[in-house]
């Protein structure tokens, strides 16, 4: 029988630790961030699900520090347009900023209105975000493009309408910048169900 004491911690035991350790970048401090966008991150309104909705979307990315925005909303069917919005983030100050803009600057609007903004609205409503953080704002952007999507899903909408309506390149910068994406996988869904029938 072996002697060792596999019970206790030995006295000198190496930890280490990585930038992703903890799904963070090494020094990922509030330098760079704009006043605008941590007043934003201080006091956001609109976290989590609000209530009745019926629309949900997620992207993000995960290598080098996961950063995920999922963003609900309720949308009256008979006039399209987004009457409340809600998120949950992971990651860093500048993805929570930025959903959180984006779900104030969609409440109100028509789908198409939403399908209309763009980075540079989201950087202005934010104060500008540091720039290793700007897939932040393509994330915001996405987010909403799957949103609208998964609404008109839920509405019956098929491959060749929700192309139609949302267009998407699959080797388009944004698309690849976002690793996971629930348009893309509603659009395979939806592809696989067509194969099917």
């Amino acid at each position: 029988m072996s002697e060792r004491d596999i019970y206790h911690e030995p006295p000198t035991r190496v930890l280490l630790r990585t930038a992703d350790a903890y799904q963070t970048e090494s020094m990922d401090e509030v330098t760079g961030y704009s006043d605008k966008l941590l007043s934003i991150v201080a006091d956001y309104r609109n976290g989590g699900r609000p209530d009745g909705a019926n629309a949900q979307a997620m992207v993000g990315k995960s290598k080098r520090g996961e950063v995920a925005f999922r963003l609900f909303a309720r949308i009256n069917p008979e006039t399209r347009v987004i009457e409340a919005a809600g998120f949950k983030t992971r990651g860093c100050l500048a993805m929570t900023g930025c959903a959180s803009a984006t779900c104030a600057m969609i409440e109100g609007r028509t789908l198409e209105e939403a399908l209309a903004l763009t980075t540079d609205e989201v950087r202005a409503a934010v104060g500008g975000v540091p720039a290793g953080k700007a897939n932040t704002l393509t994330f915001s952007v996405e987010a909403v493009r799957a949103l609208v999507g998964d609404f008109l899903v839920r509405e019956g909408a098929d491959l060749a309408a929700l192309d139609a309506a949302v267009p998407c390149s699959p080797y388009g910068v944004e698309c690849l910048m976002c690793e996971h994406c629930s348009l893309r996988d509603t659009r395979n869904d939806l592809l696989m169900k067509s194969l099917e029938e």
